[in-house]
């Protein structure tokens, strides 16, 4: 396949509980060029892949009364929480625990996975990404999200630091390296350009329109190499969900001279468009290759999705038709 890069949002986590083995090595073997690891820190300072400081969602945290003690309400990012929180527990007592499907009712096949698969720790999967890619024949790819930098500072568990380690361990540090590091603080991503040369993307988020203005941009193509739109930015919708036409975003940023990504696709019908939509529950499939075709015409340089073999599929059926 060649074409615009298809990442597996924490994994193929339409299929396999997010961030976990399962999911990443499913997202590579069903043609995904690259897996998005999302990043926290524990109490004792691994880096680790899971989505939310708070674990109760996405584990079986709960059915440990061990760890009954931990459980705590604190803010995060502004929003109060109340749970069991990644920076609470040491990378042993994570250990213990098992990850689970996010929206159970909406995966059931997913959600069969339950309890069965541990958290992973970024190293471990930056070994994956190692075996998996003997395996291919090819360098399979990582997109690291930097999640809760502010935060976990505060607390004095920095990010970049231990990252910028890792990087260096496993020689991932130059423009040439298969990794690329993404984030929504800024501060992240200029404190990495100053330690690595690896490919940098600025994320912005569907409200965010005012960093889409052309002195912000000037401003990250200073020290990122790409911006992450949301989906509703380059393909907006209008009050009754459907879409608009394609957005000024995509071409903004990439007359900047910076590439695009865009997050996140998911195929069921609660995530799509009105027009894309088929009949029957919102957890059904709808036309998701339509909403990737129409981003695809956009010229975007990569697709974050949690069903990558849908992007992967599109994209060959393109591939092959230039070819004739």
């Amino acid at each position: 396949m060649s074409g615009p890069l298809v990442i597996g949002h924490r994994g193929a986590s339409g299929h396999r509980p997010e961030h976990t083995a399962a999911a990443y090595r499913l997202a590579w073997r069903s043609g995904a060029d690259s897996v998005e690891p999302d990043v926290v820190a524990t109490r004792d300072g691994v880096l680790v892949c899971r989505h939310d400081l708070e674990l109760s969602r996405t584990t079986d945290v709960a059915d440990h009364p061990e760890l009954a003690h931990l459980r705590r309400r604190q803010v995060v990012d502004g929003q109060v929480e109340e749970g069991w929180f990644v920076h609470d527990l040491d990378l042993d007592q994570l250990r213990t625990l098992r990850a689970r499907e996010r929206w159970p009712r909406r995966r059931r096949r997913s959600a069969a996975f339950d309890d069965r698969l541990p958290i992973l720790t970024l190293a471990e999967l930056l070994e994956l990404r190692e075996q998996e890619s003997a395996r291919a024949g090819r360098a399979l790819g990582v997109h690291v999200e930097l999640k809760h930098g502010a935060h976990l500072a505060g607390l004095g568990l920095p990010l970049v630091e231990p990252l910028v380690d890792l990087l260096r361990q496993h020689r991932l540090t130059t423009a040439l390296a298969p990794l690329t590091v993404m984030a929504f603080e800024a501060d992240l991503l200029r404190g990495l350009r100053r330690e690595v040369d690896v490919d940098l993307v600025q994320l912005v988020d569907k409200h965010q329109t005012k960093a889409l203005r052309r002195g912000r941009l000037h401003k990250v193509g200073e020290y990122a190499t790409g911006v992450g739109l949301h989906k509703q930015l380059a393909l907006p919708r209008d009050a009754e969900g459907r879409s608009t036409g394609p957005g000024p975003a995509v071409e903004r940023v990439q007359s900047r001279g910076l590439d695009v990504l865009v997050w996140t696709l998911r195929d069921e019908n609660r995530y799509l468009p009105t027009e894309l939509q088929v009949p029957g529950p919102s957890r059904r499939h709808g036309h998701a290759d339509r909403e990737v075709q129409a981003l695809l015409a956009l010229g975007v340089d990569g697709l974050l999705c949690d069903h990558p073999e849908t992007a992967v599929e599109v994209i060959s059926r393109r591939t092959a038709a230039v070819a004739v």
